[in-house]
């Protein structure tokens, strides 16, 4: 047992020490990595199926003229690297960029390993994916007609042939037909529809059971039951995950990103004039549970991130109505996390805020530069009026200037030199977004860990509460370190600083993945504040 818990705390401080990039999405199936393979600069975009067996396609882009071959293979958590398909070459479609298709036959944790050869070496690069039937394909009426005719024309010709051998294929040359011949055709065609029958419905059990067995592998993402109490006068948001929508993944085996067991954003349903991260503890396996800021009253969109141990990101969704704050004269008892933040600006798409705050922050758009709460600036580097392209890759690209025009000086916040959130205005597309890509670094190291060992021995984690209380633990030493040495250990060994600079800048990769309206929430750290822009984007 003492192996078992030294075991899991030194998976967990590895875990802790990488800072994670996306942990959930809603809406957005592709994946999108910036960053190094060895000396090659990389961008790669995965579309994963949505359908288990199905073709991903994924498509690289690297610098330099000097690249004899591009190569992309899955590998499966639960199989490793030994267990899984040979690579594909890559076709450049173009200067520099590579395409191809990978299959991937089996549901759950998985990644794209892209290998990439040439004059400056190897590179390679690991990029998580979740492969997991989300859908399931109808059958063209059309389709299913022709199929019937072809069975019932093949089941007729085979009766034909077995009707023929027994009678007619028996008699001699110039023998003429009997009724013991006709019999024994008819005896013959009458085993041969028989057979053909059973074949048919053997075909069909089969089919069925396979169709049973698609559908109740079609992922169920949690849900959850929210609401607010009052404790001490204070606004509490209480979040249950319903134990109905588990089926057997147990909530005791995720870990932390960024020191965080759970990553939840709240914003305003319909304006969208009110956005908090919060940061809830966790109360027993299922309840989780925040102190709420000053925030205004009204509904709320609710995206709670979560991340199970075998790299599988959960984004799981809700809303609430959260209640005025009432008027007492007690001091409050509970204290939120200390990296909670919540933002007023104006509504979507809208000049005007219906919400009175003396500390609104106005919402910007592209290529124009607007305040933030410490009198700073923050400009996203792009056209104005530029038209954003649904299915594009794009940098989105922002600039912080302090308050005397300089490029301001950026501090990493929770491991990362920045993070954003990105909602559409109807709420069917969510991502949670960092600078290395679309997916959770976090998971690349379980997966690369799963790759070291080589083999295809399924892990074994039978011991939940010891896993949790490890978790625990780990989390409340967390707590116990200054904010700069817990900032050291959750960047591991991500290097943010240029020329011993951190700089003012920020890139996040992103596809919007459909037209539409859209909010960004940009987070960064000054000085030691949490500094949070908001822009509004029109994607076509």
């Amino acid at each position: 047992m003492k192996k078992l818990n030294n075991f899991l705390k030194y998976i967990l401080i590895l875990l802790l020490s990488s800072p994670l990039g996306v942990r959930g999405h809603i809406g957005s199936a592709g994946v999108v990595h910036e960053g190094k393979a060895g000396n090659y600069s990389v961008q790669v975009y995965v579309e994963p199926p949505d359908v288990i067996p199905g073709t991903a396609k994924v498509s690289v882009m690297v610098d330099g003229n000097d690249i004899k071959s591009v190569k992309m293979s899955p590998i499966y958590y639960w199989t490793g690297d030994e267990g899984s398909p040979r690579s594909d070459e890559g076709i450049m479609t173009e200067a520099g960029k590579y395409e191809g298709k990978i299959w991937l036959m089996e549901n759950g944790a998985a990644s794209v390993k892209v290998v990439i050869e040439g004059a400056r070496g190897k590179g390679e690069v690991l990029i998580p994916i979740a492969a997991l039937s989300t859908a399931q394909r109808q059958l063209p009426s059309s389709l299913g007609w022709i199929l019937a005719g072809l069975a019932l024309l093949l089941v007729g010709i085979m009766t034909t042939i077995i009707g023929a051998s027994t009678g007619d294929s028996l008699l001699k040359v110039g023998e003429v037909e009997n009724n013991s011949t006709k019999k024994r055709r008819l005896v013959g065609s009458t085993i041969g529809a028989s057979f053909c029958g059973l074949l048919l419905f053997g075909g069909n059990m089969w089919w069925n059971a396979e169709t049973a067995n698609y559908q109740q592998n079609i992922y169920r993402p949690y849900t959850a039951t929210s609401s607010v109490s009052l404790r001490d006068g204070q606004r509490v948001l209480n979040f249950k995950i319903d134990s109905a929508s588990v089926n057997g993944r147990s909530l005791s085996f995720i870990i932390p990103d960024h020191g965080k067991l759970m990553h939840m954003f709240l914003v305003k349903e319909g304006s969208m004039e009110v956005f908090a991260h919060l940061h809830p503890s966790r109360k027993d396996t299922l309840t989780f549970e925040a102190p709420l800021p000053n925030m205004p009253a009204g509904k709320y969109l609710i995206f709670a991130d979560v991340l199970r141990y075998h790299s599988l990101q959960n984004t799981i969704t809700d809303t609430v109505e959260i209640p005025q704050t009432p008027k007492v004269n007690v001091m409050p008892t509970l204290t939120g996390d200390s990296d909670d933040t919540f933002v007023v600006t104006n509504a979507l798409n809208k000049t005007t805020n219906s919400i009175v705050d003396e500390s609104i922050t106005i919402c910007g758009s592209p290529g124009v530069k607007t305040k933030l709460q410490d009198g700073s600036s923050i400009v996203w580097e792009e056209k104005p009026n530029q038209k954003l392209m649904a299915g594009k890759v794009y940098n989105l690209k922002f600039s912080v200037l302090a308050p005397d025009g300089k490029p301001a000086e950026l501090q990493t916040y929770l491991g990362m030199m920045g993070h954003a959130a990105v909602i559409k205005d109807d709420a069917s597309v969510y991502i949670h977004l960092h600078p290395n890509g679309t997916y959770s670094s976090t998971a690349v190291q379980v997966l690369q860990k799963r790759i070291d060992e080589t083999s295809n021995k399924r892990p074994n984690l039978n011991n939940a509460k010891k896993f949790r209380d490890s978790v625990d633990n780990i989390l409340a030493k967390l707590q116990t370190m200054t904010e700069a040495e817990r900032d050291r250990l959750l960047m591991g060994d991500m290097k943010h600083e240029v020329n011993g600079h951190h700089g003012g800048q920020v890139t996040f990769p992103y596809v919007f993945p459909k037209a539409g309206h859209y909010r960004v929430w940009l987070q960064v750290k000054r000085e030691g504040k949490i500094l949070t822009g908001v822009f509004d984007a029109n994607v076509i």
